[in-house]
């Protein structure tokens, strides 16, 4: 009886996508099992898949399982690094041979796994694979140490610039400034779910070409490399070869804001529904509520009872807080726009003391840079003079931008003040009144409904303490 026999071809890296390598291995794995005079039962393929990184290798595990079901019994493989480049896994096979008198092949050489010779033969071969597996990998960490350390660029093009014909990167004028703009947006208040959905809406997509999304658009914005910085797992190694695309006190701010727990809900993935959801506290066990639908409740004799949106404590062990979310929603309101109709421009208006010296400052770093210049074209001072006076200027007057920038009034709530208040209010989507909520450091917290009360609304349960925020 022929021996069924399944051909396993695997390459590691198809850099060219043409699995030009496994086709290799499939001819000389043909040749080999016509010369044994087994027949070929199937073919097993793993293209640009490595043996030694812990990811599944479909094909293989497919081979494995026929081999246990009787399907093939006997394994041809260019060589035994091609099945395995682990000793464990490879005793593995040893034991499906022993259990099923499977039998391998290789190019490389007749391997019975069947003999105790063979089986010797087997492990060696295994552990020269590992030993070069083991060595590629140490060369390979170190010249990547190496590259970060020279502040090279290794990897797929990244969002904000483009490929020099010597591989090192050239700032993409047109992503740049979506970068900036997106930092902007960001450094406002705006939610990340906003920003995707416009620039989607606007045809901008990724360096790969796909749409954004929130945790796509948020690693983008905390990558050091924005502000020419070069990191190597996860710590800074020094300079990028890369023009900035923002300055480093900007990135500081922007990293801040999206690892702040506190801000979590303000850089959510998706578009806030209800504006005092995880806003407004249990009176009884001080967890935030959560808005929750309407939905109809059918009772055991038939009757229907509405349970309209509203604000519930979720926790388990309390859920007492139950309160009607157009109650609360328009009390809030109302003590929301009588604020701010009186204090508006205090609160949401920016420090004009922190902005005029910010402003005084910039102005005194400039004039000081200038006159550097100056001396240095009527050769009072040299280039290396200049050069010094420079690298300590830069970065205060980059400072002193940042604070400007920060203590400006913020043109998105400007309407939020005086007699515009209520038109603002309403044109508003639900994060930015969430956002305005937080601004004003409102401490809202619904106490339960007490005996002999009924369903009847009572605003003395809705407990509303506010102290204002800097925003930042």
């Amino acid at each position: 009886m022929t021996l069924p026999a399944g051909i396993y071809v695997r390459i590691s890296r198809d850099s060219e996508g043409l699995g030009l390598g496994v086709k290799r291995q499939l001819a000389d794995c043909e040749q080999l099992v016509t010369q044994l005079g087994w027949a070929v039962a199937g073919l097993y393929e793993d293209n640009d898949v490595s043996a030694t990184r812990g990811k599944p290798r479909p094909a293989y595990e497919r081979m494995m399982r026929d081999a246990g079901d009787g399907i093939i019994k006997a394994v041809v493989v260019w060589d035994v690094d091609r099945l395995t480049r682990t000793p464990r896994e490879l005793e593995d096979v040893i034991d499906h041979a022993d259990r099923l008198g499977l039998k391998l092949a290789s190019v490389g050489g007749d391997i019975d796994l069947a003999t105790e010779q063979g089986r010797m033969m087997a492990r060696m071969k295994g552990t020269v694979a590992r030993y070069e597996v083991e060595q590629q990998r140490r060369r390979l960490k170190a010249k990547h140490r190496e590259l970060a350390a020279n502040g090279t660029h290794i990897g797929k093009r990244p969002y904000g610039w483009d490929f020099r014909p010597d591989r090192t990167l050239a700032v993409n004028t047109e992503e740049a400034a979506v970068i900036r703009e997106c930092v902007d947006r960001v450094l406002s208040g705006q939610g990340l779910w906003k920003i995707c959905n416009d620039l989607n809406r606007r045809s901008i997509s990724t360096s790969t070409g796909k749409p954004w999304q929130t945790v796509v658009l948020r690693q983008m914005l905390l990558r050091w490399r924005n502000c020419g910085v070069r990191t190597h797992l996860g710590k800074e190694v020094g300079p990028g070869q890369w023009e900035p695309i923002i300055d480093r006190p900007t990135h500081e701010r922007v990293v801040a804001l999206l690892t702040d727990p506190g801000r979590r809900s303000n850089n959510r993935g998706t578009e806030p529904k209800y504006l005092l959801s995880s806003v407004a506290l249990c009176g009884v066990c001080g967890d935030p509520l959560v808005g929750t639908k309407e939905y109809t409740y059918v009772l055991q004799n038939g009757r229907t009872r509405v349970y309209p949106h509203s604000y519930t404590c979720a926790h388990a062990g309390c859920m007492k807080v139950r309160r009607r979310m157009a109650d609360v929603d328009q009390l809030v309101t109302e003590v929301i726009l009588g604020v701010l109709k009186r204090d508006g421009v205090r609160l949401l208006g920016g420090d004009h003391g922190a902005a005029t010296h910010a402003r005084d400052r910039i102005a005194a770093l400039e004039a000081k840079l200038a006159l550097a210049a100056d001396q240095f074209a009527d050769d009072t001072i040299t280039g290396d003079q200049l050069r010094r006076v420079s690298e300590r200027l830069k970065p205060q007057l980059a400072n002193e931008r940042a604070r400007l920038a920060a203590a400006q009034p913020n043109p998105e709530l400007a309407g939020f003040t005086g007699t515009t208040v209520e038109d603002a209010w309403k044109a508003a989507d639900v994060e930015t009144r969430k956002r305005v909520v937080r601004l004003l450091g409102l401490r809202i917290t619904i106490q339960p409904i007490g005996s002999g009360q009924g369903r009847t609304f009572d605003p003395e349960a809705v407990q509303i303490q506010w102290s204002p925020q800097v925003e930042t």
